[in-house]
């Protein structure tokens, strides 16, 4: 991440931030939420970065500061992945040992970020809970998620929520237009253009596409039965619930579950945050459920319990049906 592609991309976080800085009024925490492919961690890296570099506001990765984060040297910053396991406790705990004194290099900050943090065990989520209401003087958080309703409340409600967006998510979309993907037998693979759309979503890369559909040979399926069940809004209530418990009933594969679920929270965000356009296949869909949110809000919380549970198995058929009738109380 560097200065010229945060102000292109994310101008809007670029001049929050910049401006904070200037007047000395950052937040003690901000939460950075988006899609799945959006540079959440990339970007909480680079802001914590920032406020180390001596030169300009935004991070210059030019100046000695800067090149000592770049390679690691960062005694006053600590990084928890959660995109990687699960947050526990004693990690927190950690983070609260190694910013128990003040900054070590002068001029720095204490920073830490902690990406997925909604991937966090209970005992590690009041720890930081209790971490984020008793801030250092000094110290500031970035937090991230791909799931804002699968965070806390508590800890929602002691951050600065900012929204970033894919870099360039419309041409990566149309590149994948021209892309060929093929499955674990060397079968050409095609996709409709909502089910393109829905991979750009997914994922960050055309070889990130591959190689899970070469490991995952129920995304194909997953991504039609998406669109089915969503055309069905467009038609009536009635159709809508019908095309959703059919394919529930045709699925065998836990994993297509996990998928369904994935695609659809990434609309119903889109959605209640009207960060969609007129080229978007979805849009029609989309602008259905944009004028609805109160039902949308109570959808995502219906998936979020879904998507809490990292292996989604039959059982949680219930939950689609739960899905549907939240949907339907829209009408």
């Amino acid at each position: 991440m560097d200065k010229e592609t945060l102000l292109a991309y994310e101008p809007k976080l670029a001049k929050l931030f910049v401006n904070s800085r200037q007047r000395k009024r950052l937040s003690n925490a901000y939460l950075l939420h988006g899609p799945r492919n959006a540079p959440l961690k990339e970007i909480a890296i680079y802001l914590a970065q920032s406020l180390a570099c001596q030169k300009e506001p935004l991070a210059c990765n030019e100046c000695e500061d800067c090149q000592r984060f770049l390679k690691g040297i960062r005694p006053d910053f600590h990084l928890i992945e959660g995109d990687r396991e699960t947050i526990k406790k004693d990690q927190v705990k950690d983070l609260e040992a190694a910013f128990s004194l003040s900054a070590l290099e002068k001029g720095h900050t204490l920073t830490y970020v902690i990406s997925e943090v909604d991937n966090i065990t209970e005992e590690a989520a009041n720890a930081l809970l209790k971490f984020l209401e008793e801030p250092r003087e000094g110290q500031i958080a970035f937090l991230t998620t791909t799931n804002l309703t699968r965070v806390l409340p508590t800890i929602r409600s002691r951050c600065l929520l900012v929204r970033v967006d894919p870099i360039e998510s419309k041409r990566f979309f149309q590149e994948l237009e021209s892309h060929v993907f093929q499955d674990a037998k060397g079968e050409e693979l095609t996709f409709s253009r909502p089910g393109l759309y829905l991979l750009s979503r997914l994922f960050p890369s055309a070889k990130e596409i591959q190689e899970t559909l070469l490991a995952d040979e129920t995304i194909p399926l997953a991504l039609d039965k998406v669109e089915e069940i969503l055309g069905g809004l467009l038609v009536s209530e009635r159709a809508f619930g019908y095309s959703a418990l059919l394919s529930c009933q045709q699925i065998k594969e836990s994993r297509c579950y996990n998928w369904m679920y994935l695609s659809m929270d990434i609309l119903f965000d889109e959605a209640l945050f009207d960060s969609f356009d007129g080229d978007n296949p979805f849009h029609d869909v989309l602008s259905f459920l944009s004028k609805r949110k109160k039902g949308l809000l109570g959808a995502k919380e219906i998936l979020s319990k879904a998507l809490s549970l990292r292996q989604i198995n039959l059982s949680n058929t219930c939950l689609m049906a739960k899905l549907i009738q939240k949907l339907s109380e829209v009408y």
